[in-house]
């Protein structure tokens, strides 16, 4: 059996439901047609580059659903695409298929999660444009795909569901904060790697009941939050609706240690801020102006404390700055800004920026600030590393000297609360503006232009290796890179997946001829995510030995009753290419088959057949 959760570009996405011999299935979705029509669930008005429901440029949620009938067999599988900031969701449900019976026996055996990237100039099949010509693809080009794609923030859990069998909660991916701060909501919490539990406070609730402070929502599956324009929000040990204490508030020591996070900016342009940063609130016992305990170290709300920003930042700008709580201009590395004056120049606009070299900030990418002791315990350093998927470059900074280090050395063994906030302004050339130089990136702020919210995910704190001398020496670590995994027989890596535990990824591609084949899969353990590149397949398994497959290695899920769910990102995935994420029936399979690797599917791709579900492909 195989059950395709998904094959998918960022034109067209299917959903199939095959037994073993039905190399054809029943699916829905939208796309594909040569001389006939395929799903038209959605038209290519809502999913698609700038879709009003999913704009596949970014990121966007997926939940599979598959909930039971009261005797214990598959009713349906129930597909929702959503993504932040759009109201609307595009769905597909497939209830009728004659290999119910096979696929529910399937399920309770347990099935094998399996993702794949390949591509074809004879794709029309899922993104042509079908006889009634509305269908989004006129011709494919295999070419032209991206390098990879992106899957990550994966969870599973049982299924709300009536007495006939529907799914009552098929989407649930977001706590939605839309007025968390007027009606005195907690956003939610998120998990991070080496803190655990996290709750979020926002900013807005005030005693006389007009209260004020965008959105923050929390994605507690994914671990992802999206600060909405206005938005300002605290970690915290936890969170007392409309109540603010300076007690609540994490007191975070990251001195020895990394903090490490993904960051998507697309949208935030010239005059748009993106900030994390850290403040000294738990030990401020003034509520100040703002009622919530804020200070910073230009007294925002009235109360000055000291401030590390580990960003600000927009999509042609960055700047990271360690602030004592007088010193309101502190000392400062990154790139742009500058009136009459130059700002930061540790990189340039050509490096980081909307396709950047390195950081092309239209895309998702990843930040790793280091915080380093000396041999005394001082503060030696604040060091910033941005990296990205795909980019063999990256563009760093480090902030060693400043007269400031033993306050600031002082306030991280006190403990200090990290922020977040999203603001703009017509005045923000301080940060962006081109410099006394003209090498900076804006010469004009547009704050109207700002898209309506950022997103940070992956959080993750760890103990930082470092030499005698107190430098970091591993500054950047978010990728088990897998560039060659399959041609030197290592396993790619771990996530962890919530509802499942620890998941190991097996590749394709290892033969007992030494000519290995397959391409590599990127895992990293710490954001969760998994960045299949061109030509890829990989397995979720309980164990992985490299260079060794057995079937008996494989998960066996049993998701009847159950619903699985995950973000994807498909920039980049044009007419001709295809991200696919589903599941098969491997674990059973005794016969190693021509791959080698156990794999089966219902098109006997590699000469074995099995039930097949296809989320998305």
């Amino acid at each position: 059996a195989e059950i395709d959760i998904m094959e998918a570009n960022q034109y067209a996405w299917h959903s199939t439901l095959h037994t073993s011999q039905d190399h054809s299935g029943k699916g829905g979705g939208y796309g594909g047609g040569f001389g006939y029509n395929g799903p038209r669930d959605w038209t290519g008005s809502e999913y698609g580059p700038s879709g009003s429901c999913i704009d596949t440029n970014k990121p966007f949620n997926v939940t599979a659903s598959f909930p039971a009938t009261t005797s214990g067999e598959l009713a349906s599988m129930d597909i929702v695409l959503s993504q932040t900031g759009h109201a609307c969701q595009v769905k597909t449900s497939i209830n009728t298929y004659d290999g119910m019976a096979e696929l529910s026996q399937a399920l309770r055996a347990g099935m094998t999660p399996v993702m794949s990237y390949w591509s074809s100039d004879d794709m029309l099949w899922m993104d042509g444009k079908g006889s009634d010509g509305q269908g989004p693809c006129g011709a494919d080009d295999a070419a032209a795909c991206a390098d990879a794609v992106t899957f990550f923030g994966f969870s599973v859990e049982e299924l709300n569901q009536d007495s006939a069998g529907s799914a009552s909660n098929i989407h649930h991916a977001a706590t939605a904060a839309t007025a968390a701060a007027a009606d005195r909501r907690c956003p939610g919490n998120i998990g991070v790697l080496g803190l655990g539990n996290v709750s979020i406070i926002p900013t807005g609730w005030t005693s006389d009941g007009k209260d004020e402070g965008a959105a923050i929502d929390v994605h507690s599956i994914s671990g992802s939050l999206v600060p909405h324009m206005g938005a300002r929000g605290y970690f915290a040990n936890t969170c007392t609706a409309g109540v603010y204490s300076n007690e609540h508030y994490m007191a975070l020591n990251l001195l020895g240690k990394t903090m490490e996070f993904d960051v998507d900016l697309a949208g935030a342009d010239c005059g748009c801020n993106a900030a994390f940063y850290l403040v000294s609130m738990r030990q401020n016992p003034q509520p100040s102006k703002c009622g919530d305990y804020y200070c910073d170290a230009n007294d925002v709300c009235g109360v000055s404390c000291a401030e590390i920003d580990i960003m600000e930042a927009n999509q042609y700008a960055w700047h990271s700055t360690l602030h004592t709580s007088q010193d309101h201009s502190g000392k400062g590395g990154g790139y742009g800004g500058g009136f009459g004056y130059n700002g930061p120049r540790d990189w340039t606009g050509s490096e980081y920026g909307p396709s950047g070299s390195c950081i092309d900030t239209n895309k998702p990418f990843n930040v790793t600030a280091s915080f380093p002791a000396t041999t005394s315990g001082e503060l030696a350093s604040m060091d910033i590393v941005l990296s990205q998927t795909g980019h063999a470059c990256q563009v760093k900074t480090s902030i060693n000297t400043y007269d400031g280090m033993a306050e600031l050395s002082q306030a991280l063994r006190a403990g200090m609360t990290p922020v977040m906030s999203y603001w703009s302004s017509d005045d923000m050339l301080w940060m962006d503006g081109k410099g006394s130089d003209g090498q900076g990136p804006c010469g004009a702020d547009d704050a109207a232009a700002c898209a309506d919210a950022v997103t940070f995910f992956g959080f993750s704190v760890e103990e930082l290796n470092q030499d005698s001398a107190g430098s970091a020496s591993n500054i950047h670590h978010a990728a088990t890179a897998a560039t060659a995994a399959a041609a030197d027989r290592r396993c790619p890596g771990n996530i962890g997946v919530l509802g499942l535990g620890n998941v190991s990824i097996i590749p394709t591609g290892w033969t007992s001829d030494g000519k290995d084949e397959g391409a590599a899969i990127d895992v990293h353990s710490i954001s969760g995510s998994l960045v299949p590149h061109m030509g890829a397949r990989g397995y979720f398994a309980n164990t992985c030995t490299a260079g060794v497959y057995s079937n008996e290695h494989y998960m066996a899920l049993n998701l009847l009753g159950k619903t699985m769910e995950f973000d994807v990102d498909l920039a980049g995935a044009d007419c001709g290419c295809n991200a696919a994420f589903y599941l098969v029936s491997m674990r059973q399979n005794p016969q190693p088959s021509k791959c080698g690797d156990y794999y089966c599917d219902a098109n006997d791709v590699c000469g074995v057949s099995c039930a097949e579900i296809d989320i998305m492909e």
